[in-house]
C-alpha cells in the first residue's frame, strides 16, 4: 500500500531532525500549499511548513528528509534567531545599498546544504533539478552562481544544476567557474564566525549582482516565512564583539576596504547601520519609529534610575484572580510565588503572572508611595531627529519615563519645537511612551509655558517631578516670553522638584537662584556620567551643588 505524504513526513521527520540534534523541541510539519517556497520555517514560532502540492508535481517524495534538514538548518544555526537575520541584513545594506534585493537567503542555503550534503547529497541535487531556472536567471545573475557553487562543492558536472541557463551564462561570465571553486574552497573554514563568512560571500557574489529592474520573480527556494521584530531590530543596530572582528578580518584579507569598514559599523556607526532598516532607502519606512523606539528602550535598561516615590492618594486595593504580566505592565504586579507554583522555575521565569487587584472599599483612599514624572523634550531643529541617529536627550527621556514606571508610577511627557505633541494622560506602560517620544518637528524653538502653567493647575495637590530637556534655546524662549520667569518659578515651587537638563546651557545662575534642579550636558554622548547626575539629582539632599 502506497504510503500518504503526511505518513512519509511523520516518518521522516525525526530523521532530517538527527542531522542536527536529537533534543529539538520544534512542532510537527504543516502543509501549506500556498505558499511560494517548496519548503520554508517561520523563525518566529518555528514552524515548518511544506508546500504538498509542489513535492507531488515534481514528484520529490523521496526527498524529503533533504528539504526538512534544510529547514531544521535555519532553526538550528544559518541564521538561528531573527536577531542574527537582523544583523546579516544591515551588514549587508551597507555594501549593497540594492532595496527589496537580498543575498542572505542564499548565503544561509550555501551554509547549511554544505553540512546536510555529505549525507544528502543526492536528494540535494534532486531538489534542485526540479525547477527551471531560465528566467530567474535573467533577473538574478547571482543565483546561478550559487547553483555553480554547488556544482563544484558536490563534484557534479558542469549544468548539472544549471541547466540550458549556462550557456549564456558562461559568455557574460567566462571567470565564473574558477571564482566558484575558490569559494567552495574558502568559505566552509572561516567559521564559527558567521559574519565573517558572510562578509566573504558577499565580496564574492557581489560581482554577480544585476541590479534588478523589476521585482525579482519568487523563489522556490526561499525559506523565510517572517521577519525581525523591532526588538530584534533594534539590538541589530549595536554591533557585536564578533561583527567587528569580522569587520577588521574583511580588511585585513582585502574583501573590502577601510571606507567600507567603517560604514558597516568598525566605528559604531550608528546612522550607517539605521539607514540600513527596511523601507528606509525607499521611503516606505512604517516600522523605523517602532524598532528605534524599542532601541532606545534597550540602550536605557544600562542607565536605569528609579525617581525617589511621592506620596498620593490612591485607592484601597486587594489582589484577586491572576492573568499573564505583559512587558508593559509593573513589575511589582508579579506574583512571582503563584508562578513558580503554577508554572515552574523555568516556565515562570518568562512568563510570569499577575495579580489583578479590585477596590476593597468603594471610594476608600489610602495614601501611596509612587512616582510621577512630567517631561518637556525639546524636539526643534537643534536636536537630533531620534527615529535617525542617537538622541542623547531622547534617550535621557526614556531613562525617566522607565525608571518612574518601573518603581511602579507613572508617567507623561511633552514633545516641543515652534508647536507642541503631548501624551499628557498618566501612562504606566513603557512600550506606549517610548513610541511617542519617536515624534519629531524639527523647525524652531519655543517652550511651552502656558502648557507648564496648565499642568501647575491641574496636578493640584499630587504635584509630579517636572524635568525639562532643552539646549541654549531656552534660555532665547525665557528671555523673550514676558510671564516666564513667573511661570517657571511658580512650576519651581509647586513642583516635587523641577530638573532642568540642558545642552550647552549658557547662563543658569537665574534657575538655580530660583530653585531648579540644572544638570549640564557638555558631552551629549558620555551617558555613564549623564545618569549618574540624574541619580544624583533626584535623589541628593544637596541638590545645589550641580
Amino acid at each position: 500500500m502506497t504510503k500518504t505524504l503526511e505518513q512519509l513526513i511523520t516518518k521522516t521527520w525525526p530523521k532530517a531532525q538527527a542531522h542536527w540534534s536529537q533534543f529539538l523541541l520544534l512542532s510537527d510539519p504543516k502543509n501549506d500549499s500556498h505558499q511560494q517556497s517548496i519548503a520554508q520555517i517561520h523563525l518566529g514560532n518555528r514552524q515548518v511548513t511544506l508546500n504538498h502540492n509542489t513535492i507531488q508535481e515534481k514528484g520529490l517524495e523521496d526527498c524529503l528528509e533533504a528539504l526538512l534538514a534544510h529547514e531544521i538548518g535555519h532553526h538550528v544555526r544559518y541564521p538561528g534567531t531573527l536577531t542574527t537575520q537582523a544583523r546579516l541584513h544591515l551588514l549587508q545594506k551597507s555594501l549593497i545599498p540594492i532595496e527589496e534585493y537580498s543575498l542572505i537567503n542564499l548565503f544561509t542555503d550555501i551554509m547549511i546544504n554544505e553540512q546536510i550534503g555529505r549525507t544528502l547529497r543526492e536528494q540535494l541535487i534532486r531538489i534542485y533539478q526540479a525547477f527551471d531556472y531560465n528566467e530567474i536567471s535573467k533577473l538574478d545573475p547571482a543565483f546561478l552562481f550559487y547553483l555553480a557553487v554547488y556544482e563544484e562543492l558536490w563534484q557534479t558536472e558542469p549544468g548539472t544544476l544549471m541547466g540550458a541557463a549556462m550557456a549564456h551564462f558562461e559568455e557574460t561570465y567566462p571567470n565564473y567557474r574558477a571564482e566558484a571553486q575558490l569559494l567552495s574552497q574558502n568559505l566552509f573554514h572561516l567559521g564559527p564566525n558567521i559574519y565573517t563568512q558572510f562578509l566573504y560571500f558577499i565580496s564574492v557574489v557581489c560581482r554577480y549582482i544585476k541590479p534588478p529592474n523589476q521585482k525579482l520573480m519568487s523563489n522556490p527556494y526561499q525559506c523565510a516565512g517572517d521577519e525581525p521584530s523591532p526588538e530584534d531590530w533594534a539590538e541589530a543596530l549595536t554591533p557585536t564583539a564578533r561583527e567587528k572582528e569580522a569587520i577588521r578580518r574583511a580588511v585585513e584579507e582585502g574583501w573590502i576596504n577601510q571606507k567600507e569598514a567603517e560604514q558597516l559599523g568598525d566605528k559604531n556607526n550608528l546612522e550607517r547601520r539605521i539607514m540600513g532598516l527596511p523601507g528606509l532607502q525607499s521611503g516606505a519606512a512604517d516600522k523605523v519609529p517602532e524598532i528605534m523606539a524599542a532601541y532606545y528602550r534597550q540602550q536605557a535598561e544600562r542607565y536605569l534610575v528609579h525617581p525617589p516615590p511621592q506620596r498620593l492618594l490612591g485607592e484601597a486595593v486587594v489582589p484577586t484572580a491572576l492573568d499573564d504580566w505583559e512587558p508593559q505592565d509593573s513589575v511589582q504586579d508579579i506574583d512571582w510565588l503563584a508562578t513558580l507554583l503554577s508554572r515552574g522555575e523555568q516556565l515562570g521565569a518568562v512568563l510570569p503572572l499577575k495579580r489583578n487587584r479590585i477596590a476593597e472599599i468603594e471610594g476608600y483612599e489610602v495614601p501611596l508611595w509612587l512616582p510621577k514624572v512630567e517631561i518637556y523634550l525639546d524636539v526643534s531643529g537643534s536636536m537630533p531627529d531620534p527615529r535617525h541617529t542617537h538622541n542623547a536627550m531622547t534617550l535621557a527621556s526614556q531613562i525617566l519615563v522607565m525608571g518612574a514606571i518601573r518603581a511602579g508610577g507613572r508617567a507623561r511627557a511633552l514633545l516641543y519645537s515652534s508647536d507642541y505633541v503631548a501624551y499628557w494622560q498618566w501612562c504606566r506602560s513603557e512600550i506606549e511612551l517610548s513610541r511617542f517620544l519617536m515624534h519629531y518637528i524639527g523647525s524652531g524653538t519655543q517652550f511651552p509655558f502656558e502648557k507648564l502653567q496648565s499642568s501647575v493647575l491641574e496636578c493640584g495637590d499630587e504635584q509630579p517631578i517636572r524635568v525639562i530637556i532643552s539646549d541654549s534655546d531656552f534660555n532665547h524662549n525665557y528671555d523673550n516670553h514676558k510671564p516666564a520667569a513667573d511661570i517657571l518659578g511658580e512650576a519651581i515651587q509647586s513642583s516635587q522638584q523641577l530638573i532642568l537638563l540642558l545642552h550647552a546651557p549658557g547662563d543658569i545662575a537665574r534657575y538655580r537662584a530660583a530653585g531648579a534642579t540644572v544638570i549640564c550636558i557638555e558631552e551629549m554622548e558620555d551617558f555613564p556620567k549623564l545618569a549618574a547626575k540624574l541619580a544624583h539629582a533626584l535623589f541628593s539632599e544637596e541638590r545645589h551643588e550641580h
